[in-house]
């Protein structure tokens, strides 16, 4: 499966359906992918969760009906897809800094949605084809952690920096040394119980043999067993974004593995049971440091 061109594809199926209800649910059975799989590999090739992407088109093409039509504001919001002209306004003023009476009035420039760039291939480093070399698997049973979490928003454009706020705090208050009955002297960053909206949460953790000892303040979670594939990288190359597309667009499709697609409930909007994990061992020092990603895989 060519995960990239689907990806492409959905976009304009979006593109054709902006006035109409969207969802993640409704668009990852278009592309016969679990909501978890599809809302990951959206952000990980666009740059978007797809709420963020299909609120963007909708105010886009408002934009291009204020300048080019005398359609009334309410008849553009709703022909874009916006339950109320309040909302509509509300969101337009936040994206394009004036109401959408002044947007018209002024008729400023404006840059076209998605960016032409949005589908450029970079090519990829040496560093980051480094990464895929010499992966390793590992089963790894069903394990306990301890630490300190945040909530984060992929659909708010602050909605991750509690995550360097989290780490801060573990660093200074040395919470790493406060945790009971460790199985090791390695430090998990996890995200998990992401939500069909693009809400989340990111831990620091430590594995732990028992959740009996929970120091207060402190956070306790059980991850499911499953086959995970190593990858050496550094947070340097991973904030370029390059690691997870040369992961979803090359390594996967290649490598005779999947994501697994167990899930839970939709009732409680919460997909990815199996998270990927970030580990960083306790001689890590900085972004161009040595860390492993550990991926959930299984067998085709």
């Amino acid at each position: 499966m060519d995960i990239k061109q689907l990806v492409y594809e959905i976009t304009l199926y979006i593109h054709d359906n902006y006035s109409e209800p969207i969802s993640v649910i409704n668009i990852s059975d278009q592309a016969l992918l679990s909501p978890s799989y599809f809302s990951t590999v959206f952000r990980v090739f666009t740059g978007y969760t797809v709420k963020n992407y299909v609120n963007r088109y909708r105010l886009y093409r408002a934009a291009m009906d204020l300048v080019k039509t005398n359609k009334h504001i309410i008849q553009i919001a709703f022909e874009s897809g916006f339950l109320s002209q309040q909302s509509f306004t509300k969101s337009f003023s936040s994206t394009y800094g004036i109401s959408p009476a002044q947007f018209r009035l002024l008729k400023p420039s404006f840059e076209p949605f998605p960016p032409k760039n949005l589908w450029k291939e970079c090519l990829p480093s040496m560093e980051l084809m480094n990464c895929f070399k010499n992966v390793r698997f590992v089963r790894k049973e069903a394990f306990f952690v301890i630490g300190v979490e945040v909530d984060i928003h992929y659909n708010d454009e602050n909605g991750t920096s509690g995550i360097s706020g989290l780490w801060d705090l573990w660093i200074k208050e040395k919470l790493l040394e406060m945790i009971p009955d460790k199985s090791n002297e390695t430090t998990y960053g996890i995200t998990h119980s992401e939500t069909a909206d693009g809400n989340a949460k990111y831990g620091i953790y430590a594995e732990v043999s028992s959740l009996d000892r929970l120091p207060i303040g402190m956070v306790g979670r059980k991850f499911d067993a499953n086959e995970f594939a190593i990858f050496d990288t550094t947070l340097e190359i991973i904030w370029t974004g390059q690691f997870w597309k040369t992961f979803y667009l090359k390594w996967l499709p290649e490598s005779g593995y999947k994501l697994p697609d167990e899930q839970l409930p939709r009732e409680y909007a919460t997909f990815n049971k199996h998270p990927a994990i970030e580990v960083y061992n306790k001689c890590h020092k900085d972004e161009k440091s040595l860390l492993q990603i550990f991926a959930p895989v299984v067998r085709n």
